[in-house]
């Protein structure tokens, strides 16, 4: 598994922006292979954070565009990520 985490500082009106987008994300088609994904707020940064069935399925969301949820948000909110990729090498959370 992958976890990526993209984040952006925000201020007030751009804060506003980020969760109209998140709002439009929920209800939309999800990315194959994305597990879970979640908004982070806090200190005047947004970070979004993703866990990908596989690097192939998270480097596929990147590649095609509209599809990779943090891109999606910060994109419609007008603000430029900072990302990385991680692998998972233990997990004390069972689904």
């Amino acid at each position: 598994m992958i976890l990526s985490i993209a984040h952006a500082e925000v201020d007030e009106a751009t804060n506003a922006n980020v969760f109209g987008a998140w709002s439009d994300l929920v209800v939309g088609t999800r990315p194959d292979g994305l597990i879970n994904c979640y908004l982070i707020e806090g200190e005047g940064v947004v970070q979004i954070a993703a866990i990908w069935e596989s690097s192939e399925h998270h480097a596929r969301a990147i590649s095609e565009e509209g599809s990779h949820p943090a891109y999606v948000v910060f994109e419609a909110s007008g603000l430029d990520p900072t990302h990385a990729e991680y692998k998972i090498v233990g997990s004390l959370y069972t689904h």
